[in-house]
């Protein structure tokens, strides 16, 4: 049987139906069930700048568009090169079981533990160590990926510079229309549909007066947006616009997802499974090989986190989405439901790879695949809008790419403005109370300088090849915490005991090891020390928690953390 983009697409489907339906509402049912009486962080800690009841269908949009940036986009056109099977065999069972699981689950204990973040809870719970370590392999997995992203929008943009006026326009967006929502009560509805409007209207405009900028000017505009979203009450600038790049994002996917489903196309250059081929195929002067990242396992451990498991997201969630849930009934949807999506925009990745000859995808993946998505995108979707120019298509397919990426951008700004506070107060042990508005656009301003001095200097590819294993890592961190969650509320903590441990022995440590070996081979001795770093971290936690676990809690204990819940 020939593989086709139909099949890719409901096969997918079935997975992702099959967790939001069956296994969510199992969690939901035995683990996770929402007191409707009982008040969440949102309402009971209400400052209307981290902490206040988000409109749910808003903060929807916000949290999706905030956790599938761009490197679930990135993990699908990577994985491509194992073939057609190798998103199958990996990536939707580790979504659904773990990944989706793994964000339901933190954020429902975070939202309980009045939405303080899991290294907090860790710090509090299982060893200071462990919180420390937490708040730091986070705060340096984001630094790595906002200065990645930074180079792959100053690529976009200065490579089309039709996109100039739109992306300018992201810096402002939101400010009014998070007044209108919040302020002045609008539906979201209709402020959803006037921002996508004037966005619509600015790639038009944008195509007869294109502009250019040196990298130099994205660079201060890019930090200029980061800081502003860090320390901007969340109403008022991230989450209007997060929710606008929302419905840009969706449009993108349902597009993607209506045409590879119609177009029946056929996968004609990539086999069902490539379990590793070094031979190499020559593309004008240049040589590349099949199966670039080597061995698909591990290999694809180390190249994928987000769309399968995303342990990064306990910050996402913990930190910057549960402050704002107005119900305990909405952590499912957006917790379960958030992840889930972030797999489809990886699988729209994955379709717009499959279909290139491999003539065109092994050079976009090893020079940059953003223009690989746009030709991609433009090949599926042309099917069904054959009244579009390619042209066209593929401006709007990079406009997706750029909106998956600023999007992630804006909350990893203000998640790292939180650890960087938090790792301060960590390890002085000093909790800071004055100047506290001075504190966070500090924080800010230093992780600006961080990023794009990683990004000018490309000291993040040192770390940003191996956010995967960074981000597996806090995955073992997180279902632990969730176990002792379990155990203190006299509810058995066994699968929690044994995603810990799936994660931990078949993602996390292959991974790290692998990606130590891989890139010593290729001559990476920083990135394989880093690899190996993370591997080390990780079994320091474990023993951090399992010498917490043998130990138990007393009475006062349990009684103490069950009355930190109560409003």
């Amino acid at each position: 049987m020939e593989m086709t983009t139909t099949y890719l697409v409901i096969i997918a489907l079935a997975f992702y139906l099959f967790g939001i339906f069956f296994v969510s509402k199992r969690l939901e049912k035995s683990y996770f069930v929402p007191d409707p009486n009982r008040k969440t962080p949102a309402c009971a800690l209400r400052d209307d700048f981290d902490f206040y009841p988000a409109n749910p269908y808003s903060l929807f949009g916000d949290h999706w568009a905030a956790t599938a940036g761009g490197a679930p986009l990135s993990g699908g056109a990577t994985i491509a090169q194992w073939g057609w099977a190798s998103g199958i065999l990996y990536v939707l069972p580790v979504n659904i079981f773990l990944g989706s699981v793994h964000d339901y689950a933190t954020g429902f204990v975070m939202m309980r533990q009045r939405g303080q973040t899991a290294s907090e809870v860790a710090y509090r719970w299982i060893t200071p160590l462990s919180g420390v370590l937490f708040t730091a392999i986070g705060y340096v997995a984001i630094v790595a990926f906002c200065a990645a992203f930074a180079k792959l929008v100053i690529a976009g943009a200065t490579s089309t510079p039709a996109l100039f006026i739109p992306l300018l326009l992201l810096a402002v967006i939101g400010p009014p229309f998070g007044y209108l929502l919040y302020r002045k009560g609008w539906p979201v509805w209709l402020v959803g549909v006037i921002q996508y409007v004037i966005f619509l209207i600015a790639l038009y405009v944008g195509t007869f007066f294109p502009y250019s900028i040196p990298a130099e000017g994205w660079y201060v505009f890019l930090v200029i947006v980061g800081v502003l979203a860090a320390c901007l009450p969340n109403w008022l600038y991230s989450e209007p616009s997060n929710f606008m790049m929302f419905l840009y994002m969706v449009t993108g996917v349902v597009l993607l997802f209506v045409g590879a489903l119609v177009a029946n196309l056929p996968i004609t250059d990539f086999p069902a499974l490539v379990f590793y081929d070094a031979s190499k195929i020559t593309v004008g002067t240049s040589q590349y090989v099949l199966t670039p990242s080597g061995w698909f396992y591990p290999g694809i451990t180390m190249m994928v986190s987000c769309g399968a498991l995303t342990g990064m997201h306990v910050f996402w969630i913990g930190a910057y989405t549960c402050k704002r849930i107005p119900d305990e009934k909405w952590v499912r949807i957006i917790g379960y439901g958030g992840e889930v999506l972030e797999s489809v925009g990886l699988w729209t990745a994955y379709l717009a790879m499959l279909v290139l000859p491999l003539t065109t995808y092994l050079p976009a993946l090893k020079v940059g695949w953003t223009k690989a998505y746009g030709i991609g995108f433009a090949k599926i979707v042309g099917t069904i809008m054959p009244f579009i120019s390619a042209e066209t298509l593929t401006l709007f397919g990079m406009w997706i790419v750029l909106v998956f990426i600023m999007s992630t951008f804006y909350s990893g700004f203000r998640n790292m403005r939180v650890l960087g506070i938090e790792f301060v107060q960590l390890v002085t042990k000093r909790k800071i109370t004055k100047y506290v508005t001075a504190s966070r656009w500090l924080a800010a301003i230093i992780t600006g300088v961080i990023v794009v001095g990683l990004a000018i200097s490309g000291g993040y590819l040192q770390i940003w090849a191996l956010f995967p294993i960074l981000s597996t890592a806090l995955a073992v961190f997180s279902f632990s915490i969730v176990g002792e969650w379990c155990v203190l509320h006299d509810k058995s903590p066994k699968i929690w005991w044994l995603a810990t441990f799936v994660t931990l022995f078949g993602i996390a440590l292959p991974a790290s090891i692998y990606g130590a070996w891989w890139n010593l081979n290729s001559g990476a001795v920083v990135p394989a020390i880093v690899s190996l770093s993370a591997a080390v971290i990780t079994l320091i936690y474990v023993e951090e928690w399992l010498r917490r676990r043998r130990r138990g809690y007393t009475k006062e204990e349990k009684e103490k953390f069950l009355k930190f819940e109560e409003f």
